[in-house]
Formats: structure tokens, sequence, C-alpha cells
């Protein structure tokens, strides 16, 4: 596989349907958020992105045994609690822009830790073992998971426009969002609890 590619490998990683937990989790974490709070919501995902990768790439090096079940558990974890916030906090919340940076992104980079474990396995074998190409591979996927977060915010502030040409107000366009991923991440952990 060329390194390219990885590129490509991130950003449907992201895009991938099936990938609900991506696609929800990027939809809450950003829906309080406006396009001119650029530096935050990208703050956030770069944080993510970050603690994706490294998660990822340090499975992949110590091969660590973990239990699927219990890391797919805490990915619905994560999406039951950025998506209940946004619920919470009625769509808005509360947090200073000064000290926003440190809790939001220290917790943005943990909840992406636990989704790169939960993905390691399946890009592991794909990796080259090549130290060179190895890193390099590192940072395309990256450089694709970021340009498909990118693309899934884009969506977002698109029907968010959309919204507010209708009378939605930014906090209930935030709220409306927010409820509806926290209510199917609820319903993704019913099955997984079923199953």
């Amino acid at each position: 596989m060329s390194v390219p590619t990885f590129a490509e490998l991130g950003f449907f990683h992201i895009l991938d349907v099936s990938a609900w937990d991506h696609l929800l989790f990027v939809a809450a974490l950003i829906a309080p958020f406006a396009p001119r709070d650029f530096k935050l919501w990208l703050a956030a995902l770069t944080a993510f992105t970050l603690g994706h990768t490294m998660a990822m790439a340090g499975q992949v090096a110590a091969k660590v045994p973990l239990n699927e079940r219990l890391v797919e558990g805490a990915v619905l974890a994560t999406l039951i609690f950025t998506a209940g916030r946004v619920v919470w906090f009625k769509g808005a919340p509360k947090m200073s822009r000064r000290g926003w940076l440190g809790p939001e992104l220290a917790m943005a980079a943990a909840f992406g830790i636990i989704h790169g474990l939960a993905f390691a396995k399946d890009l592991g074998p794909l990796l080259p073992s090549d130290t060179g190409a190895l890193w390099s591979a590192w940072g395309w996927f990256a450089g694709g998971i970021e340009l498909g977060q990118l693309s899934v915010v884009s969506a977002v502030f698109a029907v968010r426009w959309m919204a507010s040409a209708r009378g939605f107000s930014p906090k209930d366009f935030a709220l409306a969002l927010g409820a509806l991923t926290l209510g199917i991440s609820l319903h993704l952990a019913s099955q997984w609890y079923l199953v």
C-alpha cells in the first residue's frame, strides 16, 4: 500500500457510513460552536486526531492485548458523554474562552485515544515495515483523518446555516443536533449491551 494511500484511508475512516462513532462524535463535539469559533473547534478536532493517532501507533507497536468489547463500549461512552453534555447544557456548554483550551482539549485527546484503540487492530496489518515509510504513513493517515473531520464539520455548518435561514437559533440547532446524536448513541449502546 502506497504511503499517500494512508491519507485516503484516514479520510474514509472518518466518512465511512458504517463508522457511526466518528461521525457522531465529531457532530456532537462541534454542535455548540459557530464557524467563527474555528480556533476552538479546530483545536479540539486536532487534539482528537493526535490522541487517535498516538493511541493507534502505540497499540500497533506494543501489541497490548485489549478486550475489544470493552474498547467498543468505551467508544460508545465517549459519544454519550459528548452528546449528553450538549443536551445537559441546552445546546450551549458553559466554557470560558480563555480557560477552555485545557480541559476541553484534554477531553478531546483522551476520547481520541479511546477511538484510536478501537481501530488499531484494523490498521496494523496494513502498515509498512520500513521505519521511514511507517512514520510517513502515520502522518498521511492523521492528515486524512483531519480532512475527513473537516468534511463532517462543513456538512454540520451547512445544515446549521440552512436551519438558521428557517429561524432556528444557533443554540436550538446545537440542542437538536446534540439530542439526535445522543439518541442514536443510546440506541447503539443498547445494541452493544444486548450483543
